[in-house]
């Protein structure tokens, strides 16, 4: 199992298929390691909020972690402190726990704004959420699952994450 601060090299560059061999391959080979559970951090691209939920249900199989799950947007408020405290607290409650971490509808980190920034900062005050969301991500010492839409929030994301699902 890949130490949680290291570069993933887990098929993060080539997605895989939800729902076929190369998938439960994937799955298996980087669920495979000797810590428990898992420190895995998975993106899934696109498909409906049910199939993802198929596929969180197949991830569950293989640790025996309770299941935190969060829709993303649901976590933004209008200030930014306001919404990396409630990132903050999401991940601190499930490291409780060690929790296997879920957040759909991730894409609204990408396009949520603040009413502190200022209009000319915009720009610079999105990434800097999507920034503090990956450092978190990064650092939570169990599986983490994101589910993403915009092929652009996938290639930025990919990156910080061990395999990458896609679905139809």
């Amino acid at each position: 199992m890949a130490d949680p601060d290291s570069t993933p090299d887990t098929g993060a560059s080539s997605p895989v298929q939800y729902g076929t061999d190369a998938f439960d391959h994937a799955l298996q080979a980087l669920l495979r390691g000797e810590e428990e559970p898992p420190t895995a951090r998975v993106l899934f691209h696109g498909g409906t909020r049910e199939t993802r939920q198929q596929a969180l249900a197949t991830l569950t199989r293989y640790t025996t972690a309770n299941l935190h799950q969060f829709r993303v947007p649901s976590l933004l408020n209008e200030q930014r402190m306001q919404t990396q405290n409630a990132l903050r607290k999401a991940f601190d409650h499930a490291a409780e726990e060690s929790a296997l971490l879920y957040f759909d509808a991730a894409d609204a980190l990408f396009t949520h704004s603040h009413v502190d920034t200022p209009d000319d900062g915009e720009e610079r005050a999105v990434p800097s959420t999507v920034e503090y969301f990956f450092d978190r991500v990064v650092a939570y010492g169990h599986a983490v699952v994101i589910a993403l839409q915009t092929p652009r929030h996938v290639d930025w994301a990919d990156e910080h994450a061990h395999l990458v699902v896609r679905f139809e």
